[in-house]
């Protein structure tokens, strides 16, 4: 896409060619439409479509006329017909009641995999398109289910290109996903993993695979996230990136994010273990019982810009913890390390979930150029976060 128009998020303008070039790299060549339906030259295409809308698990998914209507049912096709080229889920807009779903392992190494409405082309805004497809929670037992709408997770073949992590490429544009108690998008990088390291004393939480990078979150929406709207186990984020660096989470919400037991524990995002490189720009966070914003254990080289931040955050709006030696050793875990080189610039800051403001930053331990003990690498120069530009409403 070539056009030089600028379009606005949030009262940041940004140029949809600039975007077009580093976010919206799944789809390069022209797009091609037959009605509603928009697919890309070259992509290999699976079709949803919700129940009410010939959605049926017993189709093959092939074609716009013989949709499936749920996400392991993509993921059996996708393991089955293994195409080397980038895949599009094509997503029919409507509701769908959708189980979490923690077995995403389907990857196509050097290809994408996207998700989004059927009707969605390359630097469409939301306008351009029917509406979001929306994810909606099952219940069972007559509550809603316990985890995450999806956990992609390493594949468990050790002769796939992935099995040791790497970039796993998938992106997700122009869905709403609600209704779940553990999180809505949890991408798990140490999964079937040891990361303890039994060598030091206390043992030290490390990196056990390259993990799952190079991801793409945009125009998305998570809403009513955690046991404040399930009734169920207490949650941990909107986006939960565990071993997962290099992602682009841009211009999404991030709304009523909330636990009423363990109400600090949940965050718009949390960014954990190894999770470094990621860039978090104009996006929105309002009413986040947490932080809108937690990062932990050497998750490094952070960007958080330009976004709306509304009733979101305890103390501060930016949180940094680990674990450290004395932590470790009280707790009987491993021990963790500090994050360093995190940035926080440019946010409108409209009060924390108390409606108070905060401090801009806080961290624990404390001290912005504490490691966290031996064999934690040192500063050397460093610090953990540092701020600027950021506006207080």
């Amino acid at each position: 896409m070539t056009s030089t128009k600028r379009r606005w998020w949030f009262g940041v303008a940004v140029s949809v060619a600039a975007v077009s070039a580093t976010v919206l790299t799944v789809a390069t060549s022209a797009a091609e439409e037959t009605g509603d339906v928009a697919t890309t030259e070259g992509a290999f295409a699976v079709y949803m479509a919700p129940k009410g809308e010939g959605g049926t698990d017993g189709n093959d998914g092939l074609t716009p006329e013989t949709p499936v209507r749920s996400l392991p049912r993509v993921h059996e096709i996708l393991s089955e017909e293994r195409p080397d080229a980038d895949v599009e889920v094509r997503i029919k807009q409507g509701t769908y009641t959708s189980t979490p779903f923690h077995e995403w392992r389907f990857y196509v190494p050097g290809h994408s995999v996207s998700f989004m409405p059927i009707d969605y082309e390359p630097g469409d805004d939301a306008g351009d398109i029917a509406g979001l497809p929306t994810f909606r929670n099952a219940t069972c037992d007559g509550s809603y289910c316990p985890g995450v709408w999806l956990q992609p997770r390493l594949p468990q073949d050790k002769d796939d290109p992935l099995y040791n992590g790497g970039d796993s490429n998938l992106r997700f544009y122009y869905l709403k996903v609600e209704r779940y108690s553990n999180g809505g998008l949890s991408i798990f990088g140490n999964s079937e993993r040891d990361w303890a390291d039994e060598n030091y004393d206390p043992p030290l939480h490390i990196q056990p695979t390259k993990g799952l990078n190079n991801n793409v979150v945009f125009g998305m929406q998570f809403r009513n996230i955690g046991n404040k709207w399930t009734n169920g186990r207490w949650g941990y984020g909107g986006i939960v990136l565990t071993n997962s660096s290099n992602n682009r989470i841009v211009n999404s919400h991030f709304v009523n994010i909330e636990n009423t037991d363990h109400a600090g524990n949940i965050h718009g995002l949390y960014v954990t273990h190894h999770s470094s490189g990621n860039v978090i720009e104009r996006n929105k966070f309002s009413y986040i019982s947490g932080y809108p914003v937690k990062f932990r254990n050497q998750s490094n080289g952070n960007a958080v810009e330009e976004n709306v931040i509304h009733r979101a955050g305890l103390i501060s709006y930016y949180r940094g913890e680990f674990c450290d030696t004395a932590c470790a050793v009280e707790n009987n875990l491993p021990q963790q390390c500090a994050s360093w080189s995190n940035r926080f610039y440019y946010n409108r800051l409209q009060g924390n979930y108390a409606g108070k403001q905060p401090s801009l930053w806080s961290l624990g331990p404390e001290g912005l150029e504490n490691p966290g003990g031996k064999p934690c690498p040192a500063a050397d120069g460093k610090k953990r976060v540092a701020t600027g530009g950021n506006i207080r409403e």
